[in-house]
């Protein structure tokens, strides 16, 4: 199944780059759902921090390595390499940037296939599941980047976090 998805953020693509590229481990202080990301792994291609993003999400640990790392072209891609449920095949994200007048056009294209019967059967409720987790995704994003500070939402979920820790 493919997702494609885009959003306007009213900043520069090189400060839209800094968050998506540059600080690629750091998902956890804009993303919904991303309660902890880290970096680790040597970067295996040149301009990135690192090879894997490691996240602790409400579903579990997911691992994501970087396959495009294009701060030239601002091009970012990962695969989901641990993490799916296990009738999941694969999933890669690719995001775009692109300078649009004082705006910068965010795109994402993402890939996840399934397997089995259990995929097959799965599949509808995956693409439905998975469209809006990119949708807030990107909302989350945009509001990070535009405003610095981490959107209503992700605040929303770092407090009741916040209060599960104490």
């Amino acid at each position: 199944m493919n997702i494609k998805k885009e959003i306007s953020v009213k900043k520069p693509v090189s400060e839209v780059w800094e968050v998506l590229g540059n600080q690629f481990d750091q998902a956890h202080k804009w993303a919904t759902g991303l309660y902890h990301s880290q970096g680790s792994g040597m970067p295996k291609i040149n301009g990135a921090t690192c090879s894997i993003r490691e996240c602790k999400t409400q579903q579990g640990k997911i691992r994501e390595e970087i396959r495009v790392f294009d701060p030239e072209n601002y091009v970012l891609g990962y695969e989901v390499v641990e993490g799916f449920p296990f009738f999941v095949k694969s999933g890669v994200n690719n995001w775009k940037l692109a300078q649009i007048g004082s705006t910068t056009l965010v795109s994402m294209d993402f890939n996840l296939e399934t397997k089995g019967l259990v995929g097959a059967v799965m599949k509808p409720m995956m693409k439905m599941q998975m469209t809006r987790i990119i949708e807030n995704v990107l909302k989350d994003f945009k509001y990070y980047v535009e405003t610095g500070i981490p959107s209503p939402e992700k605040e929303k979920e770092m407090l009741k976090l916040s209060k599960k820790v104490v």
